[in-house]
């Protein structure tokens, strides 16, 4: 007899460790379908990119103001293989000494199905100075400098973002600004306007002034073309993200809307204030850009991604808890059990994921989560019987945790690993006194 006894333990016991050891299995594979929703997310967000590309481009793309300069044309003589003469048109490009834009951006919200985009539109005053165009230190015959073709050009990446007509006031004469193939090749598009007797102007500084309606969507930038460049700019917009070569001299945040200002010397970048066609790369001009990103801190598939980095959290917990209450009681568990609460937590993500597209985030996580809690805390109960209603506050104060963890920018990773060091302690000392030799055995196996 007691043998029989004894077998009848040991079977236990091993019957316990083989459902421990299938636990842990069972939990290595849920990362299956939580890669799988993952990608889906992924899948999501190039969606909702890819719209949101569309309706920006539309507007009028990630603006760049790339200008002014003054491009004076020459002749350029040569030979060719032959030893034929050659004569061809070069450019060259003059910056100016003093720069200064004065912004203000007012974004506005469009919609295109689920998917929202931020646009903007804004209004830049475009003033400063140049010094009259010299060659005199490049061996350029001043019969072949064409000044009667020089213009002040100002190149966009993308020309429809211009809302309105431009006009030019040089030296006090209003010019129109006229629609051009980019010289400096910088972007494909520029405008410009003519310079009347650039020839003869004086020797001194050269003024002008004009005022650009640009339109466009996810950032605004510009380019520290002048010996010094100043930028302000202003919007209503309370999470700006300053991008580029150069950061704000000064900014300050404030009743949901942003003030920022650049000053820029020459002496930061990596081109001179004179070239002729080819001496410049088009790209190092286009790396000393700076400018803003109207961002979005935490958009929706970013907190769905990050939740779903915390999913092999929310099936460890149920089937711990199962497991303890089923080592330490009478009660069995079904492998069917474990694996139908590790689905449920799972359809979590999917849920806050299919309703976060047409509902607010924080309501969505609201719903998510008390469905969740509510399913799993039936069945537990149903399963556990009373002792199963601790399904509720763990899987509430779990969801809570993942709630704080989401909502912080600057925090999440501490409060993420402040969070689990505090579950792992729980669970270490709630377990301290289990005998894992001996589980199954109703003389070492201590209540729940």
């Amino acid at each position: 007899m007691n043998k029989l006894v004894r077998r009848i333990k040991e079977s236990e016991k091993n019957l316990s460790v083989i459902k421990l050891g299938f636990i842990a299995l069972l939990i290595l594979l849920f990362l299956i379908p939580l890669g799988m929703i993952r990608g889906l997310i992924n899948e999501r967000q190039n969606t909702r990119y890819y719209a949101e590309q569309d309706i920006i481009e539309r507007w009028g793309g990630e603006q760049v103001v790339g200008g002014p300069w003054i491009i004076v044309p020459y002749l350029a003589h040569s030979r060719d293989a032959e030893g034929n003469p050659v004569v061809h048109t070069r450019h060259a490009c003059f910056l100016p000494d003093q720069l200064r834009i004065d912004g203000r951006a007012r974004p506005e919200e469009r919609r295109r199905g689920i998917y929202e985009v931020t646009l903007y539109s804004s209004e830049l005053l475009v003033s400063g100075s140049f010094r009259r165009p010299s060659f005199a230190d490049r061996r350029i015959n001043p019969a072949d400098i064409l000044w009667e073709d020089a213009v002040l050009a100002v190149e966009f990446p993308n020309m429809r973002g211009l809302a309105d007509r431009v006009f030019l006031t040089w030296e006090g004469r209003e010019i129109p600004f006229e629609a051009g193939q980019g010289q400096v090749g910088l972007f494909a598009g520029e405008i410009r306007a003519p310079l009347p007797d650039l020839e003869n102007a004086p020797a001194g500084n050269l003024s002008f002034l004009f005022s650009l309606e640009l339109q466009g969507g996810r950032s605004l930038s510009f380019l520290p073309l002048g010996e010094e460049t100043r930028v302000s700019l202003t919007a209503p917009w309370p999470s700006p993200s300053f991008s580029g070569a150069f950061l704000p001299s000064s900014h300050s945040l404030k009743d949901a809307s942003f003030e920022a200002y650049w000053y820029v010397l020459s002496l930061g970048r990596s081109y001179s204030q004179t070239w002729v066609s080819g001496e410049i790369d088009p790209q190092a001009i286009a790396a000393s850009a700076f400018g803003v990103e109207l961002m979005i801190p935490v958009d929706t598939y970013l907190k769905s991604q990050r939740s779903v980095k915390y999913g092999i959290l929310f099936i460890f917990l149920p089937f711990l808890c199962f497991f303890l209450f089923e080592v330490s009681g009478s009660v069995r568990v079904h492998p069917l059990q474990y694996l139908l609460v590790g689905f449920a937590n799972c359809l979590f993500y999917l849920l806050l994921l299919s309703i976060a597209e047409h509902l607010h985030f924080d309501w969505t996580y609201l719903l998510a989560s008390l469905a969740t809690t509510a399913l799993c805390t039936v069945y537990a109960r149903a399963v556990l019987r009373r002792r199963g209603l601790l399904m509720a506050p763990l899987l509430g104060a779990a969801y809570l945790f993942l709630y704080t963890v989401l909502r912080s920018e600057d925090y999440a990773l501490l409060i993420g690993s402040l969070g689990l060091f505090v579950i792992l302690a729980a669970v270490m000392i709630g377990t301290r006194r289990i005998d894992w030799y001996n589980l199954g055995r109703s003389d070492t196996a201590p209540p729940a």
